[in-house]
């Protein structure tokens, strides 16, 4: 798991080929207004999904992971807490659904860090993470989410 601030970008793009086109999509667009839902930046193999919820408790709150896709998850407005720990030995609660690539995971009180405005954060496939976690108190926000085929 990587969380850093937008404007360190530059570090992370030669970790995957594909990264450079999620750090373009963000500098090259206007995510604050964009319409909501799913957008193509590279087929199948990157694509985000921009969206807009409300934080909640952290126990209403889905760990999960994906074998697919990596995530990398753009704060554009607001702030969040994500659980976060890597797959050792953990279980899944749900069988792998291929479609949606995710697998959920029955777990508590993972280690939490802030998802501030303009700030990103890179789940592998071995990262077990829970986003939508409220800071204080519910809050809506808005976010974008890309998918980069491993």
């Amino acid at each position: 798991m990587i969380l850093d601030k937008i404007s360190n970008q530059s570090l992370y793009s030669s970790i995957h080929s594909n990264f450079q086109q999620v750090f373009d999509f963000i500098k090259n667009n206007d995510l604050m207004n964009m319409e909501l839902g799913k957008h193509i930046i590279d087929g199948e193999k990157v694509f985000v999904m921009l969206m807009e919820y409300t934080t909640q408790e952290r126990l209403k709150c889905k760990c999960e992971t994906h074998k697919k896709y990596i995530d990398i998850q753009y704060m554009i407005q607001g702030e969040e807490y994500i659980g976060l720990k890597t797959r050792h030995k953990e279980q899944a609660s749900t069988p792998y659904n291929k479609e949606g690539d995710f697998m959920f995971y029955k777990l508590s009180k993972l280690p939490v860090l802030p998802l501030k405005e303009k700030h990103f954060a890179i789940f592998f496939p071995d990262d077990i993470h829970q986003t939508m976690i409220q800071i204080e108190e519910p809050k809506k926000l808005r976010k974008a989410v890309f998918k980069v085929l491993q």
